[in-house]
């Protein structure tokens, strides 16, 4: 049996309501949700954890493409630090703030996350980023 939530009973009281299942339709049936019930798409030729991301993504494609926007980047890790015992004063690195869209409109460097549930971790990573670096995230 494959890691679902589906006991053998549960398959079997399916079974005899709807008629004895093949192994490929139960692993149809049990597919989980997502946490957040998000549903992952593939558009432009990459993969998104959302349809909110996805079609800002195009959103954004199109911009670059009118001249709008330039450099525009997806999935960008920045670095969230502290500092460290060391006498150079250097810091270290703790975690990161994974940017949904990074690009820049009249000069102007705009950091974007596709939000759909906020969570602790998420607000946490957001305020440490923007006392470090003065970034502020725009939501979408």
């Amino acid at each position: 049996m494959s890691n679902s939530r589906w006991t053998e009973q549960d398959l079997a009281r399916l079974s005899q309501r709807n008629g004895p299942l093949r192994k490929q339709q139960a692993s149809a049936v049990v597919k989980a949700q997502s946490k957040y019930r998000n549903v992952q798409t593939v558009a432009d030729g990459l993969k998104f954890d959302s349809k909110r991301e996805a079609d800002y993504w195009m959103g954004l494609r199109l911009r670059e493409r009118a001249g709008e926007i330039t450099e525009l980047q997806r999935q960008v890790d920045l670095p969230l630090t502290c500092p460290s015992k060391e006498k150079d004063g250097t810091a270290t690195v703790v975690a990161h703030f994974r940017a949904d869209y990074i690009y820049l409109e009249n000069g102007i460097t705009h950091v974007v996350d596709a939000k759909g549930k906020r969570t602790r971790m998420y607000d946490l990573k957001k305020k440490w980023l923007f006392l470090q670096s003065g970034i502020e995230i725009e939501e979408v």
